[in-house]
């Protein structure tokens, strides 16, 4: 799979989080689960990077951000995404 940029400053995201990221082959689309106490990103594999992309910003809405330091490449969509 090759990775957008962008794509890469989300799973650089998630991990300061401590959310694990996994692409898999599955029906669907995936998103964001917790299990146990741990947080994930589960995505389907076979997504297109802007699919992949927007399941990121759509499901980190639910997630506390005010106190992560946002590259701004990624303060720019959350902000095209809430307004």
């Amino acid at each position: 799979m090759k990775k957008t940029p962008t794509l890469a400053l989300f799973e650089e995201l998630c991990e300061k989080l401590s959310i694990v990221v996994k692409y898999d082959r599955f029906f669907g689309k995936g998103g964001y689960c917790r299990l146990r106490d741990k947080s994930y990103f589960i995505i389907n594999e076979r997504l297109s990077s802007e699919a992949k992309e927007h399941i990121f910003l759509h499901e980190m809405r639910s997630i506390e951000l005010k106190d992560v330091a946002l590259p701004s490449k990624l303060k720019e969509l959350f902000e095209k995404k809430c307004s």
